[in-house]
């Protein structure tokens, strides 16, 4: 079990017209200081934005392609 203060976040690459889509990575991220989660993080260099939050937590980011 993660602390509160910190999320799951899943960082998933979608190739724009081709319904692909492929995840890259898995990161343990901190929260904002009101608890929420981001609506855009970095990795890897490139920015992705939330797209979902599933029903285990995990936040779901994407970067279109």
């Amino acid at each position: 079990m993660e602390p509160p203060n910190v999320y799951k976040a899943r960082f998933d690459e979608v190739a724009t017209g081709r319904r692909r889509r492929v995840t890259v990575g898995i990161e343990i991220l901190d929260r904002e200081s009101d608890g929420s989660v981001p609506t855009a993080a970095w990795f890897r260099g490139e920015e992705y934005r939330l797209d979902i939050e599933d029903d285990e937590g995990v936040a779901i980011y994407v970067r279109r392609l």
